[in-house]
């Protein structure tokens, strides 16, 4: 994809450091079916960009990433043939960043919840404001750290 044909992710650019902001304010950067699949690609596309050395990602207004839309996940869960094009897209966000030889930093502005924290986790540095809080709720009920988090996050012990 071309920069001008993301709908969700706004590029900008600062000198040679691009900034990708997700830019769903309203919803808290909250991840829908469209910044989803924009998530899976934009770093494949970042990374060929010659016009950048350094990478910064992060949400419009007060969060990071509010996680995943709930509206979007009830669509899933009422169209389960949808899950395996999200299964595809969450490993290649995942490997994306992790490919990427591009230096990928976070700014993490606000909560990055779910979703949001996988992406914030998986950059090579994290700059975090004062108020910003990084949480995965899989775990408050019982579940593995979700979107491929589980690899990343660790336990401390007691």
């Amino acid at each position: 994809m071309k920069p001008d044909a993301y709908t969700s992710i706004e590029w900008s650019y600062r000198g040679r450091v691009l900034h990708l902001t997700m830019n769903r304010p309203h919803r808290l950067n909250a991840v829908d079916a469209g910044l989803h699949t924009e998530l899976a690609q934009v770093f494949v596309d970042a990374a060929a960009d010659p016009g950048c050395d350094v990478i910064v990602l992060t949400g419009a207004g007060r969060a990071f990433c509010a996680g995943g839309d709930l509206d979007w996940q009830q669509r899933a869960i009422d169209d389960p043939a949808s899950f395996d094009r999200t299964v595809v897209e969450a490993r290649r966000i995942i490997f994306s960043l992790l490919d990427c030889e591009k230096p990928i930093i976070a700014k993490v502005n606000g909560p990055a919840v779910g979703l949001g924290c996988t992406p914030a986790l998986f950059c090579d540095v994290i700059f975090a404001a004062e108020d910003a809080r990084i949480a995965d709720p899989h775990v408050g009920v019982g579940m593995v750290v979700g979107d491929g988090g589980a690899v990343i996050v660790s336990g401390s012990g007691p």
